[in-house]
C-alpha cells in the first residue's frame, strides 16, 4: 500500500473486492468485531487453538457473527437483512465464506484468511497478534502494569472530543474520519504533550525508572516487546472495548 493511500484512506483491492477502512461513525461496532481477527489464537480453548485461524473463528461460540459484522464494515456491504455472506461447508469444516459485493463475488478461504486479516489490520490501525509470544507471560505483564495505572472512566463521546477539541476540528468532522486516522491523531496528540512533560521533568532534575517514554514528539518510543491482545482482555481494554454513552 502506498503512503498517499495509507493516509489519505483510499479502498484497497483484495482478491478482486474492493476493501474500505471502517469510519469513526461506526468505531462502537467496530471495536466489538475486531477482536475476531486481532484475538491471538493461542489464547483460544482447545481444539480451536490448533485449527487452521478461519475454521477457529467459525466454530468457537461468539466469534464467527462478529467476523460477519467486520466483513460487512470492510467490503461495505448492507447491514440491513440478509449479509451476502455465504458459508461453504465441506462436512463440519468451513470451507470458504463467499462474499458478493454488488457484481463481484470472491471466496474468503483459510489459505487467504491471513492477508485479509493483514489488510483489515493495517487499514485500520491496529497490529495483529505475535504468536510466537508466549502469551501468559505477556498478561501477567499487562497485569502488572494496570494495578500500577489510576482508572479511568473510558467512553467514547469524551475520546472523540477530546481528540477533535486537540485537533482543532469539530466532533461531526472526526466522525467521518478513518479508524486509523483517528487512532494515529490520537497517538500524535499523545506524543506532543507527553515529550512536553517529560522535557519538562527532566530539565527539573527528574528521572524516569524505564527511560524517558517520550523522548521524541515526532516518534513513539522502541519497545522490547510486542504484546499480544488475548481474547480475554481485548473487551476489557480502551484500545479493545470503550463503553458508549
Amino acid at each position: 500500500m502506498e503512503l498517499e493511500e495509507m493516509i489519505c484512506g483510499k479502498p484497497q483491492t483484495w482478491n478482486g473486492l474492493t476493501v474500505y477502512p471502517v469510519r469513526m461513525k461506526d468505531y462502537p461496532l467496530f471495536l466489538l468485531a475486531k477482536e475476531s481477527v486481532a484475538a491471538a489464537q493461542q489464547t483460544f480453548p482447545m481444539p480451536y487453538a490448533v485449527m487452521d485461524r478461519l475454521n477457529a473463528t467459525y466454530h468457537m461460540e461468539g466469534l464467527f457473527p462478529r467476523l460477519c459484522t467486520l466483513l460487512a464494515l470492510s467490503f461495505g456491504l448492507p447491514r440491513e437483512g440478509n449479509l451476502p455472506l455465504y458459508p461453504q461447508l465441506e462436512g463440519d469444516r468451513l470451507a470458504a465464506i463467499l462474499v458478493v459485493q454488488g457484481e463481484y463475488r470472491a471466496a474468503i478461504t483459510p489459505a487467504n484468511f491471513q492477508s485479509l486479516r493483514e489488510l483489515i489490520a493495517f487499514q485500520n490501525g491496529f497490529e495483529l497478534p505475535d504468536e510466537t509470544q508466549n502469551a501468559e507471560l505477556v498478561e501477567a505483564q499487562r497485569d502488572l502494569e494496570a494495578k500500577n495505572a489510576l482508572p479511568l472512566k473510558a467512553d467514547l463521546e469524551s475520546l472523540i472530543y477530546s481528540v477533535a477539541v486537540n485537533a482543532r476540528t469539530d466532533p461531526e468532522t472526526v466522525m467521518g474520519w478513518t479508524i486509523r486516522r483517528f487512532q494515529q491523531t490520537e497517538r500524535a496528540l499523545d506524543r506532543s504533550v507527553g515529550h512536553l512533560i517529560a522535557s519538562l521533568s527532566l530539565a527539573a532534575g527528574g528521572k524516569f525508572k524505564s527511560g524517558n517514554p517520550y523522548p521524541s514528539w515526532k516518534f513513539d518510543r522502541e519497545e522490547a516487546t510486542h504484546a499480544i491482545e488475548p481474547l480475554s482482555a481485548l473487551t476489557g481494554r480502551l484500545s479493545g472495548a470503550v463503553e458508549q454513552k
